[in-house]
C-alpha cells in the first residue's frame, strides 16, 4: 500500500462489509430500522468522493481527498452518526495534509486523528453504550499493540477484537441510542457502535489480507522456487474477516 489508491482499497473494502452487515444492523436498530441502510450511504459516499479525486490525475493529497469527503458527508450524510464520522475524517484530513501517497506507515496517525475528531463531536462517553464503545477499544487495541513492538498482523487482530468485544458490551449499557426516546437498551447491542465495529473490520480485514498477501510473498521469495511460483489465492477480506472473528467469537 503505497498510492493514494490503496486509500481508496481500504474505504471499498469497508463499504463491502457494511453492506454484508446492512441488515443485521437495520435489525438491531429498534427505532428507525435503517442504522444499516445509512452507514452503507455514507460510505458509498465517501469512497465515491475518494475515487473521484484521486483518479483526477496530477499531484494527489490525501488529506485533500478525506477533506472533501468529509464536507461532502456533512452535506449529503444520512443519520446520527454522519457527522461524527465527518468530524473523524476531517481531522484525518488535517493530519494527512499534503501527502501524495498512504501507506502502512500512515496508518497510525490516520485511526489517531480519526479517534479524536469522533470522540470530540460525540456528546457520549466511553461506557455508555454508544458507537465510541467500539471505536475506542478497536483503534486503542491496535494502536497499543503496534506501541509494544507487536506486528502487522498481531495489531490488526487485538483491533478486531476490541472492536467487537467492545460493541457487545453496549448490551449491558442502560442509555445509549434509545436514551433520547425515555427506553432502556439493557440487553440491545447499539446499532451504532455494531456499525462502527463493521466499518473497522472492512479496515482492518483489508490490512489484514495486504499484510497476509505480503508475508505469502516474503516466504516464496525465501524459498526461490526452480519453476515460477503461482500466487497464491487470497480469500475476500469479508471471509478473513469472518473466519478470524468465528474463532474468536464461536460465530457473529
Amino acid at each position: 500500500m503505497a498510492s493514494a489508491d490503496s486509500l481508496v482499497a481500504i474505504f471499498e473494502a469497508i463499504t463491502q462489509n457494511l453492506e454484508r452487515d446492512q441488515s443485521s444492523l437495520n435489525h438491531l436498530d429498534r427505532g428507525n430500522g435503517n442504522s444499516g441502510d445509512n452507514m452503507v450511504h455514507n460510505f458509498q459516499l465517501v469512497t465515491s468522493t475518494l475515487r473521484k479525486v484521486t483518479a483526477q490525475g496530477g499531484q494527489q493529497d490525501v488529506g485533500a481527498a478525506l477533506g472533501q469527503a468529509a464536507q461532502v458527508l456533512r452535506d449529503d450524510g444520512k443519520g446520527a452518526t454522519a457527522p461524527i464520522y465527518a468530524s473523524g475524517f476531517q481531522d484525518a484530513a488535517t493530519q494527512l495534509q499534503g501527502k501524495s501517497s498512504f501507506s502502512l506507515s500512515d496508518l497510525m496517525p490516520l485511526l489517531q486523528a480519526l479517534l479524536g475528531g469522533m470522540q470530540k463531536a460525540n456528546n457520549s462517553k466511553p461506557g455508555e453504550g454508544s458507537m465510541l464503545d467500539a471505536i475506542v477499544p478497536g483503534v486503542m487495541g491496535y494502536l497499543d499493540a503496534k506501541n509494544n513492538g507487536q506486528s502487522e498482523m498481531e495489531a490488526i487482530l487485538s483491533g478486531l477484537l476490541g472492536s467487537r468485544r467492545g460493541a457487545n458490551s453496549t448490551a449491558g449499557a442502560s442509555t445509549g441510542y434509545g436514551q433520547s426516546a425515555g427506553r432502556d437498551t439493557t440487553g440491545q447491542i447499539d446499532p451504532g457502535a455494531a456499525g462502527a465495529a463493521s466499518m473497522l473490520e472492512g479496515m482492518f480485514g483489508a490490512l489484514l489480507q495486504s499484510a497476509m498477501r505480503s508475508q505469502a510473498q516474503g516466504q516464496a521469495q525465501q524459498q526461490a522456487p526452480a519453476q515460477p511460483a503461482q500466487p497464491a489465492q487470497q480469500p475476500s477480506t469479508a471471509s478473513t474477516v469472518i473466519d478470524i472473528l468465528g474463532s474468536l467469537f464461536g460465530g457473529r
